[in-house]
């Protein structure tokens, strides 16, 4: 009976609560500071690697190596949560970025209780204004608490 509860406003209040934003810091990293990409793209890197933490706010780290507009679309699947989120925004060339997102209570209690039971999908599309050049990463997270 709990479980049921938990399913119904994890997939409600999750909905309503999820926050996606692509943050690009105030400082910028120079060419040579530069953050490594874990899995490469011709455009846009990924600079988070191995499993996400969980807590109230999960990031994932990305970085462009020009001036770039980005669109990330993230799905959060477990059980009982089914979260869809998309935001859009740009970055600077070399400068780290993130796309982050906050799960509320009852879905961040259930990732806790259960890590091994939730995946995050994320996918980016990069395009430099400059050149029109278009590039496409995506991966699928784990978590670990």
């Amino acid at each position: 009976m709990q479980m049921a509860r938990v399913s119904r406003i994890g997939r409600v209040a999750a909905l309503l609560a999820v926050v996606v934003a692509l943050v690009v810091p105030a400082s910028e990293a120079s060419a040579g500071d530069g953050p490594v990409a874990t899995k490469s793209g011709a455009l846009i890197n990924y600079v988070t690697g191995g499993k996400l933490k969980i807590g109230k706010r999960i990031t994932i780290g990305v970085v462009c190596s020009a001036d770039c507009n980005a669109t990330a679309s993230l799905q959060l699947k477990g059980p009982g949560v089914k979260v869809k989120g998309t935001v859009s925004g740009s970055l600077a060339a070399n400068s780290p970025g993130s796309i982050y997102f906050k799960p509320n209570g009852p879905a961040l209690k259930a990732m806790k209780a259960e890590p091994g039971k939730f995946r995050l999908f994320n996918n980016v599309t990069a395009t430099d204004p400059a050149t029109g050049a278009l590039d496409f990463i995506s991966r699928t997270f784990r978590f670990t608490r």
